[in-house]
């Protein structure tokens, strides 16, 4: 009996634990990434793949739901909220200009509008943007602005959290269950 129960300790318990993290983790990711297109408008499928795991093992027990590095450079002011800064002089938004699929504009599409002829920039009735003069009048193509305010919405830790709490203890049983029932005697 001691035996037994050494080898449940050491060999099925650690087992049991691994499997259920991973499994509460694959989860919580895959609840996480369902939800993107309710939060975000049209997300890309860079942002749609954003959501990343690494995995428990017997060794270290421990599973990670996480947001990749490149992804996370733009989504980190969406989970906390705050102010972006554009990296040149401005953060140039879309008004009247054409935008793919998922609502943002291609590389290369302001440098070829304002190549167009009657396009230029310019500060009109206190609007900074890249103007078009179609007769007579003035067409507002983008607007620029020194900064954009974001309130928090991502909710990432909020919802992983809350997942794992929900599955863990049920994975557990399952994984302890399954440990058990397949365990050399």
């Amino acid at each position: 009996m001691a035996r037994r129960l050494d080898n449940l300790a050491r060999r099925q318990l650690p087992y049991a634990a691994a499997t259920a993290l991973n499994d509460t983790a694959k989860v919580a990711a895959n609840s996480v990434r369902k939800e993107l297109p309710r939060i975000f408008d049209r997300p890309t499928p860079f942002t749609m793949n954003a959501i990343s795991m690494t995995r428990a093992t017997k060794g270290r027990l421990q599973a990670r739901v996480f947001v990749k590095d490149r992804q996370a450079e733009y989504l980190e002011v969406q989970e906390t909220g705050g102010t972006r800064t554009p990296e040149k002089r401005a953060i140039v938004l879309p008004r009247a200009i054409r935008t793919n699929q998922y609502g943002n504009t291609a590389r290369g599409t302001f440098a070829a509008a304002k190549a167009r002829k009657g396009v230029s920039s310019a500060v009109i009735d206190g609007v900074a943007g890249l103007y078009q003069r179609t007769k007579g009048k003035l067409k507002l193509l983008a607007f620029y602005t020194t900064k954009a305010t974001y309130k928090p919405r991502f909710g990432f830790k909020r919802r992983v959290t809350k997942v794992a709490a929900s599955v863990l203890p049920v994975a557990f049983r399952q994984s302890l269950a399954k440990a058990l029932a397949t365990a050399r005697r």
